[in-house]
């Protein structure tokens, strides 16, 4: 329960950030400050997401409804196919523990990070 709670406030907080920058505060910014807060409410978007994941697929595990590989597929066909870049770390990984999992996608985040600055840097390649 204190996970489902860490991971939500990440959630939550990131989503808030986000949209409080870009929604009300997006012109108090310049480009470059814009892209240098990114981090900010992206990885903690990122960790809250991975954990919650890793809860509900370390849940049907454990009720023995199917395998990793199974719920992670059960996964794309609700979500799409983009989900089966954010299910990576989940189908490499055996733990068993949803904060280990959280704790290892931030280096997938850190993947994340390396597209969004690859993107940042073909939208606004003057920064």
């Amino acid at each position: 329960m204190a996970l489902t709670a860490l991971y939500l406030t990440a959630l939550l907080g990131g989503l808030t950030a986000a949209g409080l920058v870009y929604l009300v505060l997006f012109d108090e910014f310049s480009e470059e400050e814009l892209v240098t807060i990114t981090p900010l409410w992206f990885f903690p978007i990122a960790f809250g997401l991975y954990g919650l994941v890793s809860q509900r697929l370390l849940r049907r595990l454990a009720e023995g409804r199917g395998t990793r590989g199974d719920a992670a597929r059960m996964s794309v066909r609700v979500v799409g196919p983009l989900a089966g870049l954010m299910l990576f770390p989940f189908l490499v990984l055996k733990w068993r523990s949803s904060l280990l999992v959280a704790l290892v996608a931030l280096v997938a985040a850190l993947v994340w990070a390396l597209l969004l600055w690859l993107f940042f840097g073909l939208v606004f390649p003057s920064l």
